[in-house]
C-alpha cells in the first residue's frame, strides 16, 4: 500500500520527535542516569553528636578557654571554675598523707618491745624473772604491733582523703568529652554556673550521620551494612560512601515513611555538618562487600 508523501512526512518529523528519548533508554549510561534518578532521596548530613557541655559542680566560673569554633580534643580543657579552697584541701591531704613519721616511730618502738619480749622469755626460761613479768612484755608488744597497724591504716585513709581532695578540685575543671568542633559558647568567666546551666556545644564531625526518611513501599529493600553514595547539595557537592547503621521498625503512619540512618566517615573533617544531600542505596551484591 502507497503511502501520500504527506502521511510520509508526518510519521517522519515525529520520529526524529521520538529519537533522543530512544537513545536515552539504548544507551548504558542513560539508562543507569534514569535508575539512580528513580531512586535517590532527600537526606540531611548531621554530626553523630551533640553535646551540651556542663559543669558536675556549682561555682563562679573563672576563665573559658574556648571560643566558638575551635577543634577540640577528648580530654582537652575547656573551662575551669574557681578553686581556692579545693586547692587548699588538696594541699593539706597531700602533707597528712605523705607524711610516715607516726607509722615509723610506732614500728621503732615495735622493734624494741619485741626484744625485750625476747629477753624476758629467756629470762623467765632460766628462772630469773616471774611468768607475770613475762606475760606482761608479751602483751605491751602485741599492743605496740597493734599500734603499728592501725598506724598503716590511718595513713591508708590519708591517701584516700587525698584522692577525694583531687577529685573535688578535678570537678572546678571542664574537659572535653570528644573530639570535635565548639558550635556555642553560652557563658563567661565571673559568671555563676551550675550542673543543670550549659555552658558551651560540641558536635563530632568525623563521622557523620546521613539521616533519610524512606517510602514504606521499600521495606525490605534496605539492609543493615549496606552501602550508599551521599551527594551533599552545591556548593559542597561530591559523591562519598556511606553505610547503613540503622533501619526503623516503627514506621510514621502519617507519612508513609521509615527512617535510616547511615554512618559516612568525615577522619579528614572536609565535609561540613547541617546540610542537605540525596541519596543513593546500592543495590548491586558486589557493591556490599
Amino acid at each position: 500500500m502507497m503511502m501520500s508523501k504527506k502521511t510520509s512526512l508526518r510519521l517522519g518529523v515525529a520520529g526524529l520527535a521520538l529519537l533522543p528519548l530512544w537513545l536515552t533508554l539504548s544507551s548504558p549510561g542513560g539508562a543507569q542516569s534514569l535508575d539512580e534518578q528513580q531512586q535517590a532521596l532527600d537526606c540531611t548530613i548531621e554530626p553523630t553528636t551533640i553535646a551540651q557541655i556542663g559543669s558536675a559542680d556549682e561555682g563562679i566560673l573563672e576563665e573559658i578557654q574556648v571560643t566558638r569554633g575551635d577543634h577540640v580534643i577528648k580530654g582537652q580543657v575547656l573551662a575551669r571554675l574557681e578553686a581556692s579552697l579545693e586547692t587548699l584541701a588538696v594541699d593539706l591531704a597531700r602533707i597528712e598523707a605523705e607524711q610516715d613519721v607516726d607509722v615509723r616511730s610506732r614500728e621503732a618502738r615495735l622493734a624494741y618491745l619485741r626484744e625485750e619480749a625476747e629477753r624476758a622469755e629467756k629470762l623467765f626460761q632460766r628462772r630469773i624473772v616471774s611468768d607475770q613479768a613475762r606475760d606482761e612484755a608479751m602483751v605491751e608488744e602485741e599492743i605496740s604491733a597493734l599500734d603499728v597497724e592501725s598506724a598503716t591504716l590511718r595513713r591508708k585513709v590519708a591517701k584516700v582523703e587525698l584522692a577525694l581532695a583531687e577529685a573535688n578540685l578535678e570537678r572546678r575543671t571542664i574537659r572535653s568529652p570528644i573530639d570535635g568542633i565548639v558550635t556555642e559558647v553560652s557563658k563567661a568567666a565571673g559568671e555563676y554556673i551550675h550542673e543543670q546551666a550549659p555552658l558551651l556545644s560540641l558536635a563530632r564531625i568525623d563521622e557523620l550521620n546521613v539521616e533519610v526518611f524512606v517510602p514504606v513501599r521499600r521495606y525490605g529493600e534496605i539492609a543493615l551494612n549496606q552501602k550508599a553514595i551521599v551527594e551533599p547539595v552545591q556548593p559542597i557537592g561530591g559523591r562519598y560512601e556511606a553505610v547503613v547503621s540503622v533501619v526503623d521498625r516503627v514506621f510514621d503512619a502519617a507519612s508513609g515513611t521509615f527512617g535510616v540512618r547511615l554512618k559516612l566517615d568525615n577522619s579528614d573533617e572536609a565535609l561540613p555538618a547541617g546540610i542537605r544531600c540525596s541519596v543513593l542505596f546500592l543495590q548491586d551484591a558486589a557493591a556490599l562487600d
